[in-house]
Order: C-alpha cells, then sequence, then structure tokens
C-alpha cells in the first residue's frame, strides 16, 4: 500500500512539472532583443502542395499534363517553378487510348 502512495505521489510531482516546463521554457522569452525575434520571423518559410489533373490519349501526356497544371495552379499563388518539387505523378487506364493522370507538387518560399 505504502509503495503505491508513493508511486502515485511520484505520478502528481512529474505531472506538476510536466505543467510548469512549458513555462519555464517561454519565460526567457521576454529577454531576448528585437534583432532576434526579427531573424526568427524571417527564418519561417511558406510551404503549400498543389495538385493537377488532366485526361490525355497516352500515360506519359497524362502526366505531363497533369503536372503542367499543378504548377499553373502554384504560379497562380506566387510561388516560381524553381521553388516546387515534384511529389508524384501517376496515370491510370480509364479505357483503351484514354488515361487519366495526376501530380502533386511542394512548394517553399
Amino acid at each position: 500500500m505504502t509503495s503505491m502512495l508513493i508511486r502515485g505521489g511520484a505520478a502528481v510531482v512529474l505531472a506538476g512539472l510536466a505543467v510548469l516546463a512549458p513555462t519555464a521554457a517561454y519565460a526567457d522569452a521576454g529577454v531576448r532583443s528585437d534583432a532576434s525575434v526579427r531573424s526568427d520571423a524571417a527564418a519561417v518559410q511558406e510551404t503549400r502542395a498543389f495538385t493537377g489533373f488532366a485526361y490525355e490519349n497516352s500515360p506519359k501526356e497524362a502526366k505531363r499534363e497533369a503536372e503542367k497544371r499543378a504548377r499553373q495552379n502554384a504560379l497562380i499563388s506566387g510561388f516560381l517553378n524553381e521553388q516546387c518539387v515534384l511529389l508524384y505523378a501517376n496515370s491510370t487506364r480509364l479505357a483503351p487510348g484514354y488515361y487519366a493522370g495526376d501530380a502533386a507538387i511542394s512548394c517553399t518560399r
């Protein structure tokens, strides 16, 4: 019985420390200079994913057109082609000579 009380007390103490840990981590935030806060804000980057779909006569054309449409969506949102990376490009046969393609890109600025 005593060992259960000791374990319970230890669990309560650890839970209390876990609650106070985030407070201690942010306590020095007010001491930081404005320059360091600005540099942290400048380091934040925006990352978005864009998708594109197409229906073409060959799987290669479907993938290429789907990627092209995903990149067009990124350009509309203000991303450059150099800021984007192809995540995947797939094609699916719907019927003889008719393919669906889908592609996704991730852009960071």
